[in-house]
């Protein structure tokens, strides 16, 4: 994929770690403000994020369209796009592909279990992993002024161990309001949305439907989301790779019921 924008004046340290800040809510939000903070003297920080909120955008990009950026200043970038083009963007032209590390976050709404799929805040980190640079996504509660100080030096440590380390490469953090009560490395647990549709109708008599559901987890042992529910921060590690491995053998003996399947390996041997 190559990218034709002009190179903005993004002022730089030859010789500073580089870490890309960008999320889900917009640029503006009080999440990413407090995450560039906490983040601060680690390294360079460039904030290069959409500039309106891209909830639920999950690993969309815009193909074909021209894509506003305002640099608001050197270290301060806003994209009219989703959490994924600000990192496409980032790498290939604003930051010149000198990237050490993507952190999205801090998402104000969890981002657990099935959540990922549809997180513009996870995607833009799994993004920056498939560029080949350790990824973190953070998100907490809605309200982040809830965060306390423990969690947030977590937060700055952890960074900084993945700076020092270059591992682990995809991560997913969620933290708890309050005080937490440990942290806990976990795997994706189970949450179930119980979808409801509803049918409006406008103030010029034009029909809409509206998706709503109401959430609730399924226990599942060392999850994100028993982590949560018990008060721990969880940690989980995430890869990229979406082959299921346990079915490849089933599905083959499948195939090979088939005509059409066999006919077309014949011609191969």
């Amino acid at each position: 994929m190559t990218l034709t924008l002009p190179r903005l004046s993004l002022k730089s340290s030859m010789s500073q770690k580089r870490i890309l800040i960008t999320n889900d809510d917009g640029i503006d939000a009080q999440g990413i403000k407090l995450l560039e903070r906490t983040l601060e003297g680690l390294g360079e920080l460039f904030v290069i994020a959409p500039s309106q909120e891209q909830s639920g955008s999950s690993h969309s990009l815009t193909i074909g369209k021209p894509v506003r950026i305002i640099e608001r200043d050197p270290h301060h970038v806003s994209i009219a796009g989703t959490p994924t083009d600000c990192v496409l963007l980032a790498h290939h032209s604003l930051m010149q592909k000198r990237i050490d590390l993507v952190v999205s976050g801090i998402n104000m709404g969890y981002n657990l279990a099935d959540d990922v799929l549809y997180s513009g805040t996870v995607a833009a980190a799994m993004e920056g992993r498939l560029l080949r640079y350790p990824a973190v996504a953070i998100s907490t509660d809605r309200e982040v002024e809830k965060l306390t100080a423990s969690s947030l030096e977590f937060m700055r440590e952890f960074c900084q161990m993945v700076l020092d380390c270059a591992r682990p490469t995809f991560v997913n953090i969620n933290v708890p309001p309050g005080e937490p009560r440990g942290v806990r490395v976990t795997r994706l647990g189970k949450r179930v949305y119980k979808d409801v549709v509803r049918r409006t109708q406008d103030e010029n008599g034009e029909w809409h439907l509206i998706l709503s559901g109401e959430l609730s987890s399924i226990s599942v042992e060392g999850s994100d989301t028993e982590a949560f529910e018990a008060g721990y921060i969880s940690v989980t590690p995430m890869h990229l790779d979406l082959t299921g491995y346990e079915e490849i053998d089933e599905l083959l003996e499948d195939l090979k019921t088939l005509t059409s399947f066999n006919s077309l390996n014949a011609q191969d041997s």
